[in-house]
């Protein structure tokens, strides 16, 4: 075999074999991946108003039309409570349940019982359902006495669409 042919032959190999190689082990490995549940776009909740007005710094909720919208990056989130007087918060997706820490606002600090609590937020995701539904508590962290309050959630599709056109 003549020098340039050896040359040919190396770099064959190497620009092409190699890197195709490659991308079958990325694809063989890549099968076993899945993607989360979609939660992203607004949800309209609702709760018990009773035991919302019970709730450390529930208030937010107490409102008719509320709200929240999810921003979705694979298993992470971003919930905002729009007009709240919770921050903005992140959170995360594992299997078909979403759990988040809402944090108080500068501004809801300064109500009573507000500026030493944080609530969890637990809920499970009916991926069947159409419109899509949850189904979660929300609970006063570091308050052994408060009650959890349950709520229920259901994705405006039509907010959806308008996101996506």
């Amino acid at each position: 075999m003549t020098h340039s042919n050896r040359n040919f032959v190396f770099a064959y190999v190497l620009l092409v074999a190699l890197p195709l190689f490659g991308l079958a082990g990325v694809l063989r490995s890549g099968q076993k991946l899945s993607a989360p549940i979609s939660v992203g776009g607004l949800w309209k909740i609702n709760a018990n108003q009773d035991q919302l007005a019970g709730l450390l710094c529930g208030k937010f909720l107490l409102a008719q039309n509320a709200a929240f919208t999810i921003s979705q990056s694979g298993r992470a989130f971003t919930l905002n409570l729009p007009n709240s007087a919770w921050s903005a918060t992140s959170g995360a997706i594992e299997g078909n349940t979403i759990n988040a820490t809402l944090i108080p606002s500068v501004v809801a600090a300064k109500d009573p019982g507000c500026a030493e609590h944080s609530l969890s937020l637990t809920a499970i995701v009916d991926p069947k359902a159409s419109p899509r539904s949850l189904q979660g508590t929300l609970r006063v962290q570091n308050c052994p006495g408060c009650a959890a309050v349950e709520f229920r959630g259901i994705r405006d599709e039509q907010a959806k669409t308008k996101e996506t056109h």
